[in-house]
């Protein structure tokens, strides 16, 4: 169970890292576009967000059944911070 455990501490640390460099572009792009597309992308990005972060919810319930600590890694990294 440990190694499982381990298999889902790896996939939230992986999910978080990648959630920050799409956070990181996605604030280069929205320092210079404007207009309407540029408001609904970003409404399309925090919705996949909220999803994202539901998704590494249920990985940190995982880790959590499966003996893994679950302190921190029990709450998605806000904004991918």
């Amino acid at each position: 169970m440990r190694d499982v455990a381990g298999e889902f501490a790896r996939a939230i640390d992986s999910a978080n890292a990648h959630l920050r460099q799409v956070n990181n572009e996605m604030a280069a792009l929205q320092a210079s576009w404007r207009g309407d597309a540029s408001v609904r992308f970003g409404q399309a990005m925090n919705e996949w967000e909220q999803q994202y972060d539901l998704i590494l919810g249920r990985l940190a319930d995982l880790l959590a059944v499966t003996g893994g600590a679950d302190g921190e890694r029990r709450v998605p990294c806000p904004g991918g911070a």
